[in-house]
């Protein structure tokens, strides 16, 4: 396999992926508001050969399949991998491979390349759009959905405002655009990363929802030390710590506490672009 981003190789093939497959059934229930956004953005499907970017699980590669698509679901992630081939069962299409998409040609060109959040982790975006331009028709789209700004976002960033406090203090100052959730997050940056790469017709959706986090607090702590930057901070916190962050990170998300579980807001841009 080709590959152009290693440093992504190795979380994504590591113990990322295998936290993901793990959490596949909550993490599908959770983004279903984003999928279905994205599943109509993208139209009626049957008859195109597509791209499914960073398919992951495979939950929107399976869905294009099933609407008529002809579908390659591509990601870094052989666990995530294995457990889309899994839910495929014996079917032929999608097929799954695993690979950089910074690279990736498949056998044929794309009439549509679609990726839910799987475009803002590469560490050159702009030679990377202008590669997956080249994979498609000449009247070909790209359709992505990417998240917005962790501000519009709490269901990403409450838990890790509440922890910040009790982390070690480090000079270090995070590139906002380096790969990551919110690298795609800033709309006149990505416009210019798309219009170098050379798309056309370039749109941006903005869509909002209320996200199930958990059905209960004990559920959303539980879910929010496994997954997204609070994750990851929880990651660097001194032991001595550990129970005074753990106690204001569920300050922090007690207030969305409601009847039907712990709900909180999430926002996403859909970006489409054309070859031109």
């Amino acid at each position: 396999m080709d590959v152009l981003n290693a440093e992504q190789l190795a979380y994504w093939d590591g113990d990322a992926g295998a936290t993901w497959v793990r959490n596949q059934t909550h993490l599908d229930q959770l983004l279903s508001p984003f999928t279905e956004a994205l599943m109509a953005g993208a139209g009626r499907v049957s008859g195109k050969v597509i791209l499914d970017l960073g398919c992951g699980c495979g939950e929107t590669t399976l869905w294009l399949a099933e609407h008529g698509g002809q579908v390659t679901g591509i990601d870094l992630s052989s666990n995530m991998l294995a457990r889309a081939m899994q839910r495929r069962g014996a079917k032929l299409n999608p097929q799954f491979l695993q690979a950089d998409g910074a690279v990736f040609v498949g056998n044929d060109p794309f009439d549509l390349i679609v990726s839910r959040f799987g475009a803002m982790f590469f560490n050159d975006p702009e030679q990377a759009l202008h590669h997956l331009r080249s994979v498609l028709r000449p009247a070909g789209e790209l359709l992505l959905a990417c998240w917005q700004a962790p501000i519009h976002n709490p269901w990403m960033s409450v838990g890790g405002r509440a922890i910040a406090p009790f982390l070690p203090s480090s000079n270090e100052v995070r590139d906002p655009k380096a790969p990551g959730p919110f690298a795609f997050s800033e709309q006149a940056y990505v416009t210019e990363l798309l219009t170098n790469a050379g798309y056309e017709n370039i749109e941006f959706k903005s869509v909002v929802r209320p996200l199930t986090v958990a059905p209960t607090l004990d559920e959303a702590m539980a879910f929010q030390n496994q997954i997204g930057p609070a994750a990851s901070a929880f990651k660097s916190l001194p032991e001595a710590v550990v129970d005074e962050a753990s106690a204001a990170m569920r300050a922090a998300l007690a207030p969305f506490c409601t009847p039907n579980g712990v709900v909180m807001s999430g926002a996403i841009w859909l970006i489409r672009a054309s070859r031109g």
